[in-house]
């Protein structure tokens, strides 16, 4: 993005994709419109979010299957506070309304530290931690699969 161009509104970056997918047009990354928490019902640890890739893949989620974990930029490129949204807790949590209320707030990424720690980052203030894989804690995860070229 050249100083000229005018930096994208919120409201406009975010556009309801077909079955069941949000699109990040700034990005290029098409998100799954509901978490693993919305899906399952229950929370996963970070093992477990790759194994939800992996179901997702093998049923070819939305016809596609190259879903994977997003990295921890990827979800703190999400985190708006213009953006006000709810999660499964009805408290406030920043991201696009197009994302329905109800989801997980913390959200497992695909960045690793060490064979026992993974990134979780918060929509409710933006911020990521390393968690330990093992924990299941309100932990989710929204698959992410980047634009085909030439779209």
């Amino acid at each position: 993005m050249t100083q000229d161009q005018p930096v994208q509104p919120a409201t406009e970056r975010f556009v309801s994709g077909e079955d069941s997918t949000v699109i990040d047009t700034r990005r290029r990354l098409i998100w799954m419109k509901f978490d693993s928490w919305q899906i399952k019902q229950e929370w996963i640890n970070w093992n477990e979010a790759r194994e939800f890739s992996e179901e997702m893949n093998n049923i070819k989620f939305a016809g596609f299957s190259n879903w994977r974990l997003p990295t921890a930029e990827e979800v703190k490129s999400l985190f708006d506070k213009t953006l006000v949204n709810e999660d499964h807790m009805g408290q406030k949590a920043y991201c696009s309304p197009l994302f329905p209320k109800g989801f997980g707030f913390l959200c497992w990424t695909g960045d690793v530290r060490s064979k026992v720690q993974a990134v979780r980052v918060g929509l409710r203030k933006g911020g990521a931690m390393y968690d330990n894989i093992f924990r299941n804690s309100r932990g989710a995860v929204r698959l992410v699969r980047p634009i085909p070229k030439g779209r």
